[in-house]
């Protein structure tokens, strides 16, 4: 029997192999996403998922097409077709902020704090100036125990947005045992911005003393300055009384009486003489 060199079999063992994966690689590229298979016709939110597919297939380049997409198949739970779809609207637009931040929550919902961490790293790098990145950041943060980064998060968020430190608002900030903190952080820029609504001082100020000082004021919300009243030519000022005559002293007075008229009794009475002195009277002799 003839053996069949051992070179030979491992060449056309490759070869097998490389067959196999081009048909399955090609087989994955003509099937179906994942998630479409089991949307349900008459779902709602499987016809807004079928609805917005075909949005991204009429415009594939659109990142914020995508990142919506994301987050229809994120609430359907199918999460590696959301990861791809905010993956996929990062790489069209770089400066798109909102997939970066969609995609913390949904690592972060899956447990996976260190890649939520680093999507929200992604957000707020793009968008510094939006406040619930810094605030979900600095949440994962205090749960590591990082405070000081937690702290600095924070304060970003509150000094970005101030109603995220209401509960009604936002209902994690009852979660956070740092407030206190953050908020002798942003002590004294939240002074200086009280003081910039409050101690301002106008040239005009009767015109905006009514004025609120909480927000801007736009000229139309003042209005113009109402107009003086017309002058009246026949109408003369009155005329200053007189002072009163001083009146000649009464006697007894030691200063004028000003204002009273003539007979009027002094207010200080006229001096009593003296009364006279004793009699002396004679003594009798025995």
């Amino acid at each position: 029997m003839k053996r069949i060199p051992l070179a030979l079999v491992v060449v056309a063992a490759a070869a097998t192999a490389g067959c196999f994966l081009h048909g399955l690689k090609h087989r994955d590229k003509s099937t179906e996403p994942f998630y479409r298979k089991y949307l349900v016709a008459g779902n709602e939110l499987d016809d807004r998922i079928a609805d917005q597919e075909r949005r991204v297939e009429a415009e594939p380049s659109s990142a914020d097409l995508r990142n919506d997409f994301g987050n229809l198949l994120a609430e359907r739970h199918f999460v590696e077709d959301a990861q791809l779809q905010y993956e996929k609207a990062l790489e069209l637009d770089s400066t798109h902020f909102l997939a970066a931040y969609n995609l913390g929550l949904l690592w972060e919902a899956e447990g996976r704090p260190s890649k939520a961490i680093w999507a929200y790293r992604k957000s707020t790098a793009r968008k510094p100036g939006f406040p619930q990145s810094h605030f979900r950041l600095g949440r994962l943060y205090e749960q590591r125990g990082w405070d000081r980064l937690a702290i600095k998060e924070y304060a970003k968020a509150l000094r970005l947005d101030p109603q995220l430190r209401d509960p009604r608002n936002n209902s994690l900030i009852v979660d956070t045992k740092l407030l206190a903190r953050v908020s002798l952080e942003n002590y004294r820029r939240d002074i200086a911005v009280a003081s910039m609504n409050s101690d301002q001082v106008f040239a005009d100020e009767g015109r905006f003393r009514h004025a609120p000082v909480d927000r801007p004021l736009s000229s139309k919300e003042i209005g113009d300055l109402p107009e003086p009243e017309p002058v009246d030519a026949t109408v003369t000022a009155p005329a200053r009384p007189a002072a009163p005559k001083p009146l000649p002293l009464q006697p007894g007075q030691t200063r004028p009486q000003q204002g009273l008229p003539p007979g009027t009794p002094p207010l200080i009475p006229a001096a009593v003489p003296p009364p006279p002195p004793p009699t002396a009277v004679p003594t009798p002799h025995p």
